[in-house]
């Protein structure tokens, strides 16, 4: 007997047992779904550009100013990993900390000084 393949689709994978996320979860992607839709409807550069450019400022700009990119950058990206976590691969749940760790230990870094 083989085993079927696993659907690459996130709609498709959201349905199964193991990815249904919960009550809280639900709420949260349908008060997100309006902005998700305006987001998706930027040019395909516009948020890396932005991501870019609070990264940026978050690293040379005066520290007020830093962690108010920063925390920008890291809310953004911990808001989208929140959302696609129950559809994720190891590998894409491990790329979404990486990314979430990078962000947050720039702030840090910055906070103390050693940026």
């Amino acid at each position: 007997m083989s085993n079927p393949k696993r659907s690459g689709n996130p709609a498709t994978r959201a349905n199964s047992p193991s990815t249904t996320p919960d009550r809280g979860h639900s709420a949260l992607r349908a008060r997100s779904r309006p902005l998700l839709v305006r987001l998706s409807r930027l040019p395909k550069l516009v948020i890396p550009a932005v991501m870019l450019a609070c990264m940026l400022i978050g690293l040379a700009a005066p520290l007020p100013v830093a962690l108010v990119a920063l925390a920008l950058a890291t809310a953004f990206v911990a808001w989208l990993a929140v959302l696609s976590w129950p559809v994720l691969d190891v590998k894409g749940k491990f790329v979404r900390g990486l990314m979430l760790g990078l962000v947050v230990g720039s702030a840090v870094a910055r906070v103390n000084g050693w940026l």
